[in-house]
């Protein structure tokens, strides 16, 4: 299962994943629900990983496509909280390499204190 909880601010978009981002269904959702919520006032996408299990090529491919919608609208996406096997997958693929990565961060709250 597959899940998406999104918490908004009135520059940031904090989205949790939880569950397995295996499916173009899912992602495909994933996807549409953020970019509902993206503006060129609200272009910032904080995407916690840390309750996501697992994440394949089509998953990374939205997470992909969610980078480019929030740098066409000026801002950025940003992943944190991965877990050490999403990690190795992201310097296996070298797409760390384009994305921002922050561990430890809780909460928007949190992460709007450290940046």
């Amino acid at each position: 299962m597959f899940e998406v909880k999104i918490l908004e601010n009135s520059k940031y978009l904090w989205v949790d994943l939880n569950g397995k981002l295996m499916t173009e269904e899912n992602g495909g959702e994933m996807f549409k629900l953020i970019c509902d919520n993206l503006s060129e006032n609200r272009s910032i996408v904080i995407l916690n990983l840390l309750n996501l299990e697992y994440i394949n090529s089509s998953g990374f491919n939205n997470i992909l496509k969610i980078l480019t919608k929030s740098r066409n609208l000026g801002g950025d996406s940003i992943l944190c909280n991965l877990n050490s096997v999403i990690e190795k997958l992201l310097i296996t693929t070298k797409l760390n390499t384009i994305f921002k990565v922050q561990n430890q961060i809780e909460n928007l709250e949190d992460f709007m204190n450290k940046n």
